[in-house]
């Protein structure tokens, strides 16, 4: 490594860290900093249409227990516990048709031994494997981010709706919403007779985390879900207009939409600069960070939201994530957002866009135990007084209402 290119690195993390002290604050980013850059800690997202057993004899040094008659199973023991996500509507078949997300204790800052050497993953899960005792061998398990299951199982999809993830790579949460799709699926609980009902699009627009993609849903998820059509993949950029996104939005329009936009992803480039500081390289992620390059992601992340929206019918729901820290790709992206559908509605446009989740929301306590609020939405931090590492991960609630 060269001095001039170390120097550049430098400056930039200098930057960076100015940055992100002015937004924050220079107290919360020294706290928020420091939980970015401890490892990225895991979860396992249960496969429930692989034999609940099969997940059990992977899960070692845990006990979650056997499926009860039911199909759900007991509570777990030995050092793992079932996330509780808020209930978005506790009536009906929501708790037997939730997400199953299993996590291990936070190991205490000291067993992190973070200083200067790289953050590892806090996979405290094996790797999926193909269930043995399936007859598909679909894999048991997702190891991922907590506030990745907590975002789509929030999407509050029933089995009944047409659902669009339309930056769905690699997958994790729509193997999440597939499993509130289809609970008639699971593998320990007997299979309903009737029609099927409910659409699953998942869309990844660049060519290599499409094929991916692809390859995820047929290891997790049922094969008659492909055959029949209720479940699709495509390779769309939401961004330009043309005949491949008018087929995303032609039909009667989506219930539950889901952007998980890309973005400036900040642990990464924490992780990336901490992991090349050992052997004296200079990490590109840091060395080419600017701040300006917010509003350029931000310009494609409205594009996408207002796709999203156009995507939704009226009386659906839209939820909007990223994995950054900084505010011009979260509430400012919402707020230019709200600006371009009021000059549509004042344009003739029949509907509207609602944020849902506001402070009088019934969910409001049940989110705080998983984020902190925001101007129009939550986040959830690695660094928040619950103590459970997850995040970063913003999300805001868009509700398609009719324009009045």
């Amino acid at each position: 490594m060269t001095k001039t290119t170390r120097n550049t690195a430098s400056a930039a993390e200098e930057s960076s860290n100015k940055h992100y002290a002015a937004i924050w604050g220079e107290e919360r980013w020294a706290s928020l900093y420091r939980a970015l850059a401890y490892p990225t800690r895991y979860a396992a997202l249960v496969n429930r249409y692989a034999p609940y057993s099969d997940f059990n004899a992977l899960s070692e040094g845990g006990n979650p227990g056997q499926p009860t008659e039911n199909g759900r199973p007991e509570i777990p023991g030995d050092g793992l516990q079932q996330l509780k996500f808020p209930v978005t509507h506790p009536e009906g078949d929501h708790a037997k048709n939730s997400v199953l997300c299993y996590s291990r204790p936070v190991k205490g800052a000291d067993e992190d031994g973070l200083g200067e050497t790289a953050p590892h993953p806090l996979t405290d899960f094996s790797q999926p494997r193909p269930a043995p005792s399936h007859l598909a061998h679909l894999l048991t398990h997702w190891n991922l981010d907590a506030a990745s299951t907590l975002v789509a199982d929030l999407l509050d999809v029933r089995p009944c709706d047409s659902v669009l993830d339309l930056c769905a790579a690699p997958g994790g949460k729509s193997i999440a919403l597939a499993q509130k799709l289809w609970p008639d699926l699971y593998a320990d609980r007997p299979t309903t007779p009737g029609a099927r009902t409910g659409r699953l699009v998942c869309n990844e627009a660049d060519g290599k985390r499409q094929k991916r993609l692809a390859e995820n849903m047929k290891a997790y998820l049922p094969s008659q879900l492909f055959k029949q059509g209720d479940l699709v993949v495509t390779k769309i950029d939401a961004t330009q207009s043309g005949s491949a996104l008018n087929g995303l939005l032609a039909g009667s329009g989506y219930d539950r939409v889901l952007l998980d936009a890309p973005c400036s992803s900040e642990r990464h480039i924490i992780h990336a600069s901490l992991k090349a500081k050992q052997p004296g390289n200079t990490p590109p992620e840091m060395a080419n960070w600017r701040a300006g390059s917010s509003k350029r992601l931000a310009k494609a992340q409205v594009e996408l939201l207002m796709t999203a929206l156009r995507a939704a019918k009226v009386g659906g729901q839209v939820t909007y994530a990223t994995c950054s820290i900084e505010p011009t790709e979260n509430d400012g992206v919402v707020e230019k957002m709200l600006a371009l559908v009021e000059k549509e509605r004042k344009k003739g446009a029949t509907w509207n866009a609602q944020l849902g989740f506001g402070v009088d929301d019934v969910l409001a306590g049940q989110l705080e135990e998983w984020a902190e609020r925001t101007k129009y939405g939550w986040i959830v931090l690695p660094d928040h007084p619950g103590g459970g590492r997850w995040g970063p991960l913003f999300f805001a609630v868009v509700k398609k209402v009719v324009a009045r």
